[in-house]
């Protein structure tokens, strides 16, 4: 019998449902007083063969979920899928939907860490300047420190040996921006191309 991976799943928590309720409804085991029968039954008999059938039919339905989750399992070993220009198996992607909580995690990171030292840069480099003026406005008044600023030297030592730098490895602003734009993709395609998928791709299943 062949269904869609799409009913497949469906049937899948039907069967999760199936399981506990079957399993619950009656004991496998409990006692009786002198000769009264089982609580809750008129005879023994009718307990035990309640049991038995409780325990078969749940046995049954565990078999089954197992058979259609195994051809589930295979089908998306096999199946493959393009998202965001890649190719991945069904397996792969459904994976990469929980495992790229890290990227993001990543990009939080370095969305952080850019805008942290930039703002420090920023404020150190402000502060600097003000300090500039002072000394300049100090050595050569107000009026001349324009022109002091644009020619002395003393303008470009202090500001070599004081303003902050950013030192930046990875390029990061771009490098993030890279990782956003393939995490946006990934995600805005991932849900559409797997239903898409799981809707056509049909799997072997008993009857």
């Amino acid at each position: 019998m062949k269904i869609s991976i799409m009913r497949a799943l469906a049937e899948l928590k039907l069967l999760d449902k199936r399981i506990q309720t079957t399993m619950n409804q009656t004991p496998f085991i409990s006692y009786a007083v002198g000769n009264k029968p089982v609580s809750g039954f008129a005879t023994n008999k009718e307990f035990e063969d309640k049991a038995k059938s409780a325990y078969q039919s749940t046995l049954d339905l565990i078999k089954r979920r197992n058979a259609i989750k195994s051809a589930i399992v295979l089908s998306n070993a096999m199946t493959q899928v393009e998202i965001a220009g890649n190719q991945y198996t069904v397996a792969e992607a459904i994976e990469r939907k929980t495992s790229i909580q890290y990227e993001q995690q990543l990009l939080r990171k370095m969305k952080q860490e850019f805008s942290l030292v930039t703002d420090q840069v920023e404020d150190i480099n402000d502060e600097v300047k003000q300090q500039l003026d002072r000394q300049l406005e100090v050595l050569y008044g107000r009026e001349a420190k324009l022109k002091a600023e644009e020619s002395n030297e003393l303008t470009k030592s202090y500001r070599e040996k004081h303003e902050a730098k950013i030192v930046d490895p990875l390029k990061l602003r771009q490098e993030y921006e890279r990782l956003e734009q393939k995490i946006d993709e990934y995600l805005t395609e991932v849900d559409f191309v797997l239903s898409t998928s799981n809707t056509l791709t049909e799997i072997e299943i008993p009857e």
